[in-house]
């Protein structure tokens, strides 16, 4: 079973936070700090952020049954490889439930402008699949169930058939990674065996 420990081990500049409160919120700073005296990446909060007075759009997880809803937040330039020992293209981090891991959810987030969706597609699937290949190379997975999240804050409006709209290509993809992927900025944690992506 995947937890803290485990991933320290493997990559030991990963951060992790834990909530349980009824809504959680992963939030790309990188690009809105830029230039700013406090540059800030990813961020995991139990409110929507306010940064320079402006909320930021984010992935929005509910969490109504209370959950402990465990984050690892992976180094933004740091990920070695364990085959090739290089540092690889990787997502912004993964989450799951802290103590009792049935799936886990790897998430990589996309703070682009909404015209610009489609050229980071390729590239948010890779990062995730690649960290996804590294925890199987290094026996961090078992037999817990692997989502994918790509999620693009600043599109309003549902995008999931935008990303993966080819049933076929969507289809070999899983079979290829072993990995649901879900294109959305919201998600449902029902329980500790359920968690469901909002795409419409």
């Amino acid at each position: 079973m995947i937890n803290q420990s485990k991933i320290l081990s493997a990559q030991p500049k990963t951060t992790f936070c834990k909530y349980a409160t009824e809504e959680i919120y992963i939030t790309d700073l990188t690009r809105r700090s830029q230039g700013t005296a406090n540059p800030r990446s990813v961020v995991v909060s139990p409110s929507q952020p306010i940064f320079y007075g402006q909320s930021v759009d984010s992935v929005l997880l509910h969490n109504s049954t209370h959950l402990d809803i465990e984050f690892g937040l992976f180094d933004d330039y740091e990920y070695e490889d364990f085959v090739s020992h290089d540092n690889i293209e990787h997502c912004e981090g993964c989450f799951y439930i802290a103590d009792n891991v049935n799936w886990v959810t790897f998430f990589e987030i996309k703070d682009c402008d909404e015209k610009n969706i489609l050229n980071y597609k390729t590239k948010a699937i890779t990062q995730i699949a690649n960290v996804v290949k590294d925890f199987k190379n290094r026996a961090l997975l078992s037999s817990e169930a692997i989502l994918g999240i790509i999620s693009f804050p600043r599109k309003h409006t549902a995008f999931n058939d935008t990303i993966f709209g080819d049933i076929i290509d969507y289809t070999n993809l899983k079979k290829q990674t072993g990995i649901t992927y879900f294109a959305t900025n919201e998600i449902f944690v029902v329980n500790a065996d359920i968690v469901t992506p909002i795409v419409n």
